[in-house]
Formats: structure tokens, sequence, C-alpha cells
């Protein structure tokens, strides 16, 4: 099975995504493979070097699928349509069931905060108040009708 995290920064991805790794899960989150090739420097992240990322993310897929495994994707840009058809595409040529867990939304102010005092990585307020404010205003809901066996709901606890 592939779940694919759908919500904003500091929603609970993160939460759920180190419960399911206790669960025997194979973790895929975005953010990790940027720290793995930048050496742990997530400011070094560069768009231009999206390829050697997808590229990382889908050998880890690939591998994880092989080897019988349940595949979480947490990657934070999941909250548009069209980066969750790559994931479903991917569950269908693997022949593996991609539902999705969709994450409470508040106002971008909030989720810029909450990850600000969290975990900044070396970053300012006003960049997460950015990014936030970009996952609102591409923010579409998950549906089952994009392909998803199934979708659940988690709430901020």
């Amino acid at each position: 099975m592939i779940e694919v995290l759908c919500g904003f920064i500091s929603s609970g991805k993160s939460t759920w995504a180190k419960q399911r790794a206790s669960e025997g899960w194979v973790i895929l989150n975005d953010d990790a493979v940027v720290n793995a090739v930048h050496g742990g420097d997530y400011t070094l992240y560069d768009k231009a070097w999206k390829p050697i990322y997808k590229g990382v993310e889908d050998q880890i897929l690939h591998l994880a699928v092989a080897m019988g495994k349940n595949v979480l994707v947490d990657r934070g840009v999941d909250v548009r349509r069209s980066s969750r058809a790559r994931w479903i595409a991917l569950g269908r040529s693997l022949d593996v069931e991609v539902s999705a867990v969709v994450f409470q939304v508040f106002r971008p102010e909030v989720h810029a905060q909450r990850r600000f005092e969290s975990d900044p990585r070396g970053l300012s307020h006003e960049y997460w108040l950015k990014v936030a404010q970009k996952h609102a205003e591409q923010y579409e809901m998950a549906t089952v009708d994009e392909g998803f066996a199934s979708i659940t709901e988690r709430y901020w606890e």
C-alpha cells in the first residue's frame, strides 16, 4: 500500500509518519531527501535539482514495494491534485493500492507559527508564512475520483 499525506506544513504529517514508521512502514519524505543530498543542510534546496530529488524518491518507492513494504509519502507539495497524481500513477503501475490521509487545514498564519516554533530549519518566520500562504493558494482537497482507494481525515491533536 502507498499512503499519501495531504496537508500544510505543521499539520501533523510528520507525527503521523513517525507512527507509521514505528509500525514498519517505509517513510518517503521530501525534506529528508533534500537533507540527504545536501549533507543535512535544507537551505541548499534548489529547484534545478528536482530530477535528483524525484529520482531518489522513485528509487526508494520501487524498492520498498518490491520488498512488500507499505510506503508513506510525506511531501509538502501534495496539497495539489497534480502532485498527488504522480503517486497514484506509480501505485497503478506497481499494482499497489494508494490511499490518502488528509490533515486539518488552518489559516496560513497558524501553520507558519507552528513550523517556526517547532523546527524552523534555519529559516525565518516570514519564509514559513510564504510557504503556508502558497499551500493555501494551491490547496485542492483530495478526492476518490483522483484514483485514491480511500481517504482518511486526521485532526490536530
